[in-house]
């Protein structure tokens, strides 16, 4: 017995086709021009290292390059940024943004060029804990998206070696007093250790910075004195005759480098009567002193005349200072006692 279906029941099965291959084709449409769309930039995320003492700054570097034909402009929205991050812990939990937002001003790439955006992902996201993370780049702007492979980074605390706590000179008329909280931290680093120094504000609970002041051996411990001005001064041994210097300031800006070497002498911090703090003994190997020169030293005297050697005399008498006279005196002399006498005669 054959089957009949109802013309309704055709209409609607040719309907269904139709709608499916309308969805398809509108999907793959879709997906050519989002693959269209990536494949006109691509970014590229990179970090100078990936070990990191906490609290430090995390700074990378987004490249975008534009491989369409045609100048491109990367902007955002108010409340979306062109360049953002996508951050994760070992948990694949996300880490969410924090303090002030993510804003960036326009960016126009001409054909086959390249825009370098560093950020610092410390002040904008939740990386104030020890752990492994994993950071992406997404550019979503001008109609253009990309997404940047991952990178790994690890933050650390880092071993404690010194510590002190000072109170900031009060200004005139000023009646609150703040306080400052200067470490000392050491990390180890490939080839070594590394130095860092901590200012941090603890009854605010706030951070001012952690400070790589470079690498260090571990011969001795590091000297640490703070000024009358509440600014710290290190000295610590960063090579086998050689000995770095920094100066932080309550802002934890670095104020003064310099390197020592300890070949004639060791040079020591030492604080002086009036509350200075200076570096003795050393020499001071960079920045190099700079001495102005004299004018004697721009404009030196000209030399005094140099006197011509005496000719040498000839000990040949057919030498350039022979005497013409003597010599045709000799030769004469030569030429008679040769000669023959006429009266000359042998006998027979």
């Amino acid at each position: 017995m054959t089957g009949h279906f109802p013309c309704s029941g055709l209409g609607q099965r040719v309907n269904v086709l139709h709608m499916r291959r309308s969805l398809v084709f509108t999907f793959l449409a879709a997906l050519v021009v989002a693959v269209s769309a990536d494949a006109q930039i691509s970014v590229q995320l990179t970090m100078e290292r990936n070990a990191l003492m906490l609290f430090e700054a995390i700074p990378v570097v987004a490249n975008v390059h534009n491989f369409s034909g045609r100048t491109i402009e990367l902007a955002g929205t108010d409340q979306t940024p062109w360049l953002s991050f996508l951050i994760n812990d070992e948990s694949s939990a996300t880490i969410s943004p924090v303090g002030k937002y993510l804003s960036f001003d326009p960016v126009r790439i001409a054909p086959g060029r390249t825009a370098s955006i560093t950020v610092n992902l410390l002040p904008h996201y939740d990386l104030r804990q020890r752990g492994t993370f994993i950071v992406r780049a997404v550019v979503d702007g001008g109609g253009l998206h990309a997404l940047s492979a991952p990178i790994k980074f690890n933050i650390t605390k880092g071993r404690e070696l010194w510590k002190q706590t000072i109170g900031l000179p009060v200004a005139a008329g000023a009646t609150n007093e703040d306080y400052r909280t200067y470490a000392l931290f050491s990390r180890r680093a490939d080839h070594g250790e590394v130095l860092y120094a901590s200012v941090q504000d603890d009854p605010h609970e706030l951070v001012y910075g952690m400070i790589p002041l470079g690498e260090s051996l571990s011969m001795g411990e590091p000297s640490a004195i703070i000024d009358n001005t509440s600014h710290l001064h290190v000295l610590f041994r960063s090579g086998p005759r050689s000995y770095s210097y920094a100066e932080v300031d309550p802002d934890a800006k670095v104020v003064k480098r310099a390197i020592y070497s300890d070949i004639l002498s060791a040079p020591q911090l030492i604080a002086v009567t009036n509350g200075t703090v200076v570096v003795q003994g050393g020499e001071q190997t960079y920045p190099r002193y700079e001495r102005v020169m004299t004018d004697q030293e721009l404009n030196p005297p000209p030399p005094p005349p140099v006197e011509k050697p005496p000719k040498k005399k000839w000990w040949w008498p057919f030498g350039p200072n022979r005497n013409p006279s003597a010599t045709n005196t000799s030769a004469s002399s030569a030429t008679t006692t040769n000669h023959s006498p006429d009266n000359f005669s042998t006998g027979s």
